[in-house]
């Protein structure tokens, strides 16, 4: 159907299913959809056409427009190439304050913040972060995130810069270029096929959090596969309670505008981000776990429905 006919339908929909038609979105290109448009709360004319941008601009609906990312020029390759590639430098350079001062933790901090600012530099890659305070308000701490896509690492490494380590799949270790540098920073790899194996290799790190060390960790254990993030594992919580450390929510809203899932070159992007307080976890009982964690996924979810609203 189309047309009036599309309206019509949609108000069958809706009382079949009690939907609430004031609070529904619309998307289309064409004017003819116009009287479905104009009975939704949220019209959203996507890429449209020329009468229906003039429609749009006359009753102050918001115009989506996209266009097709095409085939990376070879700017683009050659600069995400670098971006990639800077940490093995960043690391030689950061070998010098480690030897001067005998710290690997020196050599590594070193390194993260060098690789963070020139990788993300050399991609054409901004962060536009909001709370940015709470990434050292209280430290050390568990940083949990919605992991969205391979460029996560860079970006984490930009808005840490020190004194952090991480959780990576066991399969990490044997990459050629990060499988070391993963080792070098302390990374603990888990299986997770294994839930307990998982868990023994996370004991260690609840003393690393307690001499000081932050953990960084995507509480779903994987990549999303949709813009939202699926369930939480309590691997996260479980460390943060076990150390006593707050929890720091850290929300990407579009990393995948950097590099896309299966992407193989980064491309020049704003990504937004929003830093939620610390959420300590001294009151946290097991019997509780399973419900603080659904407040914070419920935080994430509420933050990308809701992306321009304050930080809390």
């Amino acid at each position: 159907c189309w047309g009036g006919g599309k309206a019509l339908a949609a108000r069958a929909l809706a009382r079949e299913h009690g939907i609430d038609l004031s609070r529904s979105y619309f998307y289309t290109d064409s004017d003819e959809d116009l009287p479905l448009l104009e009975i939704v709360g949220h019209p959203r004319p996507t890429n449209p056409n020329r009468r229906l941008t003039t429609i749009a601009a006359r009753r102050g609906w918001p115009v989506q427009r996209f266009t097709a990312r095409g085939t990376p020029s070879p700017v683009q390759i050659v600069r995400s190439t670098l971006a990639i590639g800077s940490i093995l430098p960043a690391l030689v350079v950061g070998a010098v304050p480690g030897v001067l001062n005998r710290s690997r933790r020196d050599m590594v901090n070193f390194a993260i913040a060098t690789w963070g600012e020139f990788g993300t530099a050399l991609a054409g890659v901004r962060l536009a972060v909001r709370g940015e305070e709470h990434l050292w308000s209280r430290r050390p701490a568990v940083f949990v995130f919605n992991h969205q896509s391979a460029i996560d690492v860079l970006l984490l490494c930009k808005l840490l810069r020190r004194d952090f380590s991480g959780v990576a799949k066991k399969e990490a270790r044997g990459n050629p270029l990060f499988g070391p540098v993963f080792a070098l920073a302390g990374v603990v790899f888990i299986d997770r096929l294994d839930r307990q194996k998982a868990i023994e290799a996370l004991r260690p790190a609840i003393a690393t959090l307690r001499e000081g060390t932050s953990f960084v960790i995507a509480p779903e254990g994987t990549r999303s596969t949709t813009l939202h993030p699926g369930p939480f594992k309590k691997g996260a919580f479980h460390l943060a309670m076990g150390a006593r450390v707050p929890i720091v929510p850290i929300v990407f809203r579009n990393a995948l505008d950097a590099l896309p899932k299966h992407g193989l070159v980064i491309r020049p992007a704003t990504v937004d981000v929003v830093v939620h307080p610390p959420i300590p976890t001294d009151d946290w009982t097991l019997d509780t776990l399973d419900r603080r964690i659904a407040e914070v996924r419920a935080l994430f979810l509420d933050t990308l429905e809701r992306f321009d609203a304050p930080v809390a």
